[in-house]
């Protein structure tokens, strides 16, 4: 699941950068346009690509009941010191 995240993560900021490519290559009248839109093209297939593994990912979970677990888990651990109802400056 981690490394799902971490994929879509890396995707999500190529895409980012490509689409800022792309943008400034139109104000810029660059002749670089086509190629920034081959690299937003195939970035934004990859967001759709990391977006599907981590949707069948939760899907597993779901089925399996792992989520909800883990929701439970979570809700009865304490907050870390620090954060809203843990101990230390956050609370």
């Amino acid at each position: 699941m981690i490394a799902a995240a971490q994929d879509y993560a890396q995707a999500r900021e190529a895409f980012d950068a490509a689409s800022e490519g792309l943008e400034r290559a139109h104000r810029q009248n660059c002749s670089t346009a086509g190629q920034d839109l081959e690299e937003l093209d195939a970035a934004a297939d990859a967001i759709g690509r990391t977006q599907a593994q981590v949707a069948d990912l939760i899907a597993t979970l779901v089925t399996d009941g792992s989520l909800e677990t883990l929701s439970r888990l979570l809700a009865a651990e304490p907050a870390l010191p620090g954060t809203p109802n843990g101990s230390g400056n956050g609370a």
